[in-house]
């Protein structure tokens, strides 16, 4: 996910508190100190509560992938002046493992997968979530959310994920986990691709 640091007429810088609400990280931003709940882009304690960020255009895909796209990227030297092995990932097992920090949140999943990574879509009023893995199957999907009609879609070339509305406008996507996803939408549906 990726936001804008914009926020009416401020600009603010974001830090990572080490807490989380709902399954889901709690940012912080330094300029007043509220917290800000990753999922729903919104602060949720302190000054800035009820604010929301602009979530903006973004992709989830490998570097191999992007670097064949983009060549030209500039990418951030792990040269950063701190005793740090940089190419080891420190949540590589938690990706790789089924179980969830948290045992409670079965009680919400209705018997999906709880790590089953999925596209969130909030649009139009409506809320649902797109099983990642099915969606890579079938390539595409149409359906209706908020009684507006959009288009998910995975490039098979660059794995790029795009969510159109039916003018072509592009929709913001989160992909997490089922479970974070669920815990902060209990109203969100769940896209069934069928058999």
């Amino acid at each position: 996910m990726v936001y804008s640091r914009q926020v009416q007429d401020q600009v603010l810088t974001f830090g990572v508190s080490g807490m989380l609400y709902k399954n889901n990280l709690l940012m912080y931003d330094h300029q007043t100190e509220s917290l800000w709940l990753q999922v729903q882009h919104a602060a949720v304690t302190g000054p800035m509560t009820g604010a929301s960020l602009e979530v903006l255009p973004s992709t989830l895909t490998t570097w191999n992938t992007w670097r064949r796209t983009h060549p030209e990227t500039v990418v951030l030297s792990t040269n950063t002046g701190y005793d740090r092995d940089y190419h080891r990932d420190p949540y590589a097992e938690y990706y790789t493992s089924r179980r969830t920090i948290f045992g409670f949140v079965r009680d919400i999943l209705q018997g999906h997968e709880a790590k089953e990574l999925v596209a969130g879509v909030r649009w139009s009023g409506g809320v649902k979530a797109y099983p990642l893995e099915e969606l890579r199957h079938v390539g595409e999907i149409q359906d209706t959310l908020g009684g507006e009609e959009l288009v998910l879609r995975i490039d098979p070339d660059t794995d790029t994920l795009r969510v159109r509305d039916a003018q072509g406008a592009e929709i913001p996507v989160i992909v997490t986990y089922w479970f974070v996803w669920k815990d902060i939408h209990r109203d969100s549906e769940r896209y069934d691709v069928g058999p």
